[in-house]
């Protein structure tokens, strides 16, 4: 009889995993607590019908797992057509794209040259406020790293800048290197389960007993008890829901220590719908801080929809996202963009208020990046993954990568 192995989280991790597993002949049964698989990843149709991404979005050229994971179930990418690291500024001292780029080479160079101790030592933040800049080139930089990582930069460990940013992330390429799933990013988690004969939705893990051939998954679905038995277990939801898991027995220490040191960074996103063609556009504000930007949709043409982004828990105070109230965000989009002729009400997101996810995605301190390694360790016949398990977290690309590790792990496991 096949081995039955569970996944806990239907997010790109979890889905990857089944995925691999189920090409391998394994038996799988995925819980996820929400009603919809994709997780952290969220599309969805504005009025005008343009889909829009709530939750992840930007797929690098060099981002290799999502994009062979796209290939492989037949699914199409678009280009963005705007660059990722190229941004008009339009609130705060302007920024131009040359003092930009010359910023991330003096970043790159920098951290080229410095010792793997100097670096163990610090901090993203203190590391972009003693680098050679003009003030102004400091101010976007440090606001564009802000936003990115959910937190203030102080809170990062440095050695976290070199996993965040590989050539699709750190790269001054043209347009044609920034992706979007033609049919939504969720599509991608949407086609696997397509392919799976068992996902439960609205379940809601609460304890996992471990034995030596044996473990026990206890929860409750639609206010109601279940336990399902398995063989081995993945578990890929993100790291603040992990520390909530009771494990009996107990995992061990230092893996405890590791998922309890990571922390999460907090994000919103928002969209409108626009009712004709915008021009391609790229805005950053440095003082709150946020950005915007309109991209190309499936058909070539630029989608009648701007999104925006904002990250840290000061940046969306401002913005007032914690009651998902998208007013005041929207007062400052048409104040930057009044070419545009919005229609319909806006959507907005604030992951750290959200029950399932406790944040947009992990962030390493010097302390929980010390730990890294412990987060891919298996217990037994318990796995994990999740973006926070992968070298290239807060990504994507990084989850599908710690899907795939996981599954492979189960397999020499369980061989």
């Amino acid at each position: 009889m096949n081995k039955h192995i569970g996944i806990v989280g239907a997010g790109f991790a979890g889905m990857a995993a089944a995925l691999e597993l189920h090409d391998l002949d394994y038996k799988v049964t995925v819980l996820e607590a929400r009603q919809r698989v994709g997780g952290r990843i969220w599309s969805t149709r504005l009025s005008n019908g343009e889909i829009v991404e709530l939750g992840g979005e930007w797929i690098g050229a060099q981002d290799k797992q999502i994009l062979g994971i796209v290939d492989r179930l037949g699914l199409s990418k678009v280009g963005v057509g705007v660059n990722f690291l190229q941004r008009k500024v339009i609130a705060g001292d302007p920024v131009s794209i040359a003092e930009q780029k010359a910023a991330r080479e003096i970043a790159r160079k920098t951290l080229t040259v410095m010792n793997k101790k100097d670096i163990a030592a610090s901090s993203i933040g203190n590391f972009i406020n003693n680098l050679p800049l003009s003030a102004v080139q400091r101010k976007y930089f440090y606001s564009r790293v802000q936003i990115s990582y959910g937190t203030d930069p102080k809170n990062v460990a440095l050695r976290m800048m070199e996993h965040y940013a590989p050539p699709s992330h750190n790269s001054d390429s043209e347009v044609d290197g920034y992706y979007r799933v033609a049919s939504g990013n969720m599509s991608v988690a949407q086609s696997i389960s397509g392919r799976l004969e068992d996902i439960r939705l609205d379940h809601e893990i609460s304890l996992v007993e471990y034995h030596e051939n044996k473990i026990i998954v206890r929860g409750t679905s639609a206010g109601e008890p279940f336990q399902v038995a398995f063989d081995g277990l993945v578990i890929a939801v993100p790291v603040k829901l992990l520390a909530k898991i009771e494990f009996s027995p107990r995992l061990p220490f230092p893996i405890q220590n590791a998922i309890e040191s990571v922390s999460m960074g907090t994000a919103a996103k928002f969209a409108v719908a626009t009712s004709g063609e915008p021009a391609l556009r790229a805005y950053h504000d440095v003082e709150t801080p946020y950005w915007c930007w309109t991209g190309n949709g499936s058909d070539g043409k630029v989608r009648r929809a701007l999104t925006a982004f904002s990250g840290s828990a000061k940046s969306l105070k401002e913005l007032g996202t914690g009651s998902n109230n998208p007013a005041i965000w929207f007062q400052k989009i048409k104040s930057v963009n009044q070419d545009l002729d919005f229609t319909g009400d806006p959507l907005i997101v604030d992951w750290s208020q959200d029950k399932w996810a406790g944040g947009c995605y992990s962030v390493f301190s010097n302390q929980a990046a010390d730990n890294i390694s412990e987060l891919t360790k298996p217990v037994g016949n318990l796995f994990f993954a999740g973006e926070h398990t992968a070298e290239n977290s807060a990504t994507m690309d990084g989850a599908i990568e710690s899907g795939l590790r996981a599954a492979n792990q189960v397999r020499e496991q369980l061989r």
